[in-house]
């Protein structure tokens, strides 16, 4: 029997107090324990303001929907924010269908999710 390699990849990078997270590859069952640990570390190690490009990930499941969502729970009890950025037109219907897509917003660029999640003018909501 083969073995089933999980990978999940996820960087982060710190610009102006934001910290910007790429996340790459399927978010399911199998992966969601990692993304779930590095989201939350990075909000319990102080960081107020997430930005999590999806752009890399061809498949959420519930439970990733779910990590997402506690992820946002976090940061509003501690005065922050999270956004999406690159989010597939499926994932999009899904959080607009959940009507989740206010607490999870979805911008168009990076750029526009970081003004968005620290409150600057000019950001702008795809959808």
């Amino acid at each position: 029997m083969a073995e089933v390699r999980v990978s999940l990849q996820v960087s982060v990078e710190h610009v102006d107090g934001v910290a910007r997270c790429e996340i790459v590859g399927e978010v399911d069952m199998a992966t969601t324990p990692q993304l779930r640990d590095e989201l939350l570390g990075l909000v319990d190690a102080g960081h107020k303001y997430l930005v999590l490009d999806v752009s890399g990930v061809p498949f959420l499941d519930s439970t990733g929907l779910g990590v997402l969502m506690e992820v946002h729970r976090r940061l509003r009890d501690n005065s922050g924010a999270a956004a999406l950025v690159g989010a597939r037109p499926a994932l999009v219907r899904l959080l607009t269908i959940t009507n989740l897509s206010r607490a999870l917003p979805v911008y168009r660029s990076v750029e526009d999710a970081s003004a968005a999640v620290t409150g600057s003018p000019a950001a702008e909501v795809t959808g």
